[in-house]
């Protein structure tokens, strides 16, 4: 049981990052988040899975070689080191308290870097009119990255360093085998959990645990709708992977029945579906679409002739029904929308009766709702400035916000407090955008590439991305050197495409979907998602697996017979 103790500690990790409200409730993080860390960096280097025939000594030497040598490693100590220092280095920020009538010093990491000047507004309410909070943004040292809350800042290091740590740990201290039953891990993990969100939307329930009341909709254990939007059709992505590695490997490796991996990859469809998010069924119909293209390309060949037609024409009956059905309620909800106009500015009878002659459908608000967001896009301006995207006056204040911090930031959390400051006063486009809002949604920019930058700077988004080609490219140069092993005949020609890991490539799609999502919404804001993001990179590779071989054993000499 020892081999597993790594296995263990990085599963828990991303079970309680999954199952406390998807790890954005800094209070439930607290009382373990980093000892967790510790723990996990002590036992890879103690205890590491050891080889066949290999020492425990010879495995210690060999994680404690390989971490050194991963820049994966030292780019995540920077990273860390960088965040340490943005939570020591805060500015003294202050928020009213209308209950208590009094201010709230939130200072840095220690008090004696409170800036002195903040006692002489203990006991001053703010103007009628002012924003209820105060920050002095000179930081203890000025020349040092630094944030605007100390307690804010402290929060983002619960996320990257388990999850760091956790990342470096399995790719050195796990064995490819034991990668693989990680994958498998996570599907288990997420079916319960979507069993329990299915549970959960049937009965209507509106408290998370110990009867905490979520004010927003949530799914699961989800606080946040598009969270469980990105981490469901993600592991929907990678069951599919392991389904189809399961069939084709079942000859040479020992693994887990097909069945299971199809149901997990229901169970996250439904899921997904069900996380009452526009993206979740949007990604969902990808992966599913993708996949009755893809399977049969690749597996053509080896089916039945009876069936080599019929799965195209299903196909493409498939095709012509989406893509028929999302055209016709496009119309429809322009239909609608022209009757509900002219409707409104009809007077007279006549005109009226020409009204009630318009087309009219009813609608379905589960499909609707994307539709009608799709019709009134402004594609133009979508495709002119592809980095706001949706995100609209929120990616403008955050672009700004980075123009005038560019090199550190201003700490994790800063856009919540300083985007009003952003609003150009002399545009009534912007003073009516911000005051529609009505502070839905303000806290974060919904799109991630344009928070971190505006808040950690070049410097601090710098380090993520090093990151990220850290995870990105190790994988990616086995997925295409992929076809080189080749485990059975199943593929359905010899083509390369046909020969890529099929596991590689579902979670190719899985990893770019969270990454594109990321553009529109907030999904490396949640710690669940940014684990499983790392660890599809990290236990990729070990599902590309040569034929097993029997080691050869030379015939033993005859016995020689003495002569008489």
């Amino acid at each position: 049981m020892i081999r597993y103790i790594v296995f263990s500690l990085v599963a828990l990790t991303l079970t309680l990052f999954t199952w406390l409200g998807g790890g954005i409730v800094a209070q439930w993080l607290r009382p373990w988040a980093l000892w967790l860390s510790l723990l996990m960096a002590e036992f890879a280097l103690l205890v590491p899975e050891q080889r066949h025939g290999e020492s425990l000594f010879d495995a210690r030497k060999r994680v404690i070689r390989g971490i050194l040598l991963d820049p994966l490693t030292w780019l995540s100590l920077a990273l860390c080191t960088y965040l340490t220092i943005q939570w020591v280095n805060a500015c003294t920020f202050m928020a009213w308290d209308e209950l208590s009538e009094s201010w709230k010093i939130f200072s840095p990491a220690f008090e004696s870097l409170r800036n002195p000047a903040a006692l002489a507004y203990m006991n001053t309410p703010p103007a009628i009119g002012d924003s209820g909070f105060l920050f002095w943004p000179e930081p203890p040292c000025a020349w040092l990255p630094w944030s605007l809350r100390a307690d804010e800042a402290r929060g983002v290091l619960y996320w990257f360093v388990p999850t760091l740590v956790g990342v470096i740990v399995a790719r050195h201290a796990l064995l490819n085998h034991t990668k693989r039953q990680l994958l498998a891990f996570v599907c288990i993990m997420t079916s319960v959990l979507a069993i329990a969100g299915i549970l959960q939307f049937i009965a209507g329930s509106d408290f998370l645990y110990w009867g905490r009341k979520n004010a927003a909709f949530f799914f699961a254990t989800f606080g946040y709708p598009n969270h469980a939007a990105c981490f469901f059709p993600m592991v929907m992505a990678l069951s599919i992977g392991m389904l189809l590695w399961t069939l084709e490997h079942r000859d040479v490796m020992k693994c887990l029945p097909a069945r299971f991996y199809a149901a997990s990859t229901v169970l996250c469809a439904v899921s997904g579906i069900l996380s009452g998010s526009r993206a979740g069924m949007l990604l969902t119909l990808a992966v599913t679409a993708f996949s009755a293209l893809y399977i049969p390309f690749r597996y053509f060949t080896s089916l039945p002739s009876k069936l080599r037609f019929a799965v195209p024409a299903l196909i493409l009956i498939l095709g012509f029904t989406v893509v028929g059905t999302a055209g016709f309620r496009i119309y429809a909800i322009q239909a609608n929308q022209a009757y509900a106009e002219a409707k409104a500015l009809a007077k007279t009878e006549e005109e009226l009766a020409a009204v009630s002659r318009l087309p009219r459908y009813g609608q379905v608000p589960a499909v609707d709702g994307v539709l009608k967001e799709i019709a009134d896009t402004d594609w133009e301006m979508f495709i002119e400035h592809p980095m706001l995207m949706r995100s609209g006056y929120q990616g403008i204040l955050a672009l700004r916000q980075h123009a005038d911090y560019p090199l550190f930031g201003s700490g994790a959390w800063s856009f919540r407090w300083l985007n009003i400051r952003y609003i150009n006063a002399e545009d009534p486009e912007e003073q009516k955008w911000f005051e529609n809002r009505k502070g839905v949604g303000q806290a974060n920019v919904h799109n991630d590439t344009l928070q971190y930058l505006a808040e950690h700077g070049w410097v601090g988004f710098g380090l993520m991305l090093a990151i990220i080609a850290a995870l990105a490219l190790p994988f990616l140069w086995v997925l295409v050197r992929s076809p080189a092993k080749t485990v059975s005949d199943v593929q359905a020609d010899r083509c390369w495409l046909n020969r890529l890991n099929v596991a590689c490539v579902y979670i190719f799609i899985a990893t770019f979907m969270a990454a594109f999502h990321s553009f529109i919404d907030l999904i490396f804001r949640s710690p669940a998602c940014m684990m499983l993001y790392a660890l599809l990179f990290v236990c990729a590779p070990a599902c590309v697996v040569g034929t097993k071989t029997t080691a050869y054993t030379p015939p033993s000499p005859k016995p020689e017979i003495p002569h008489a």
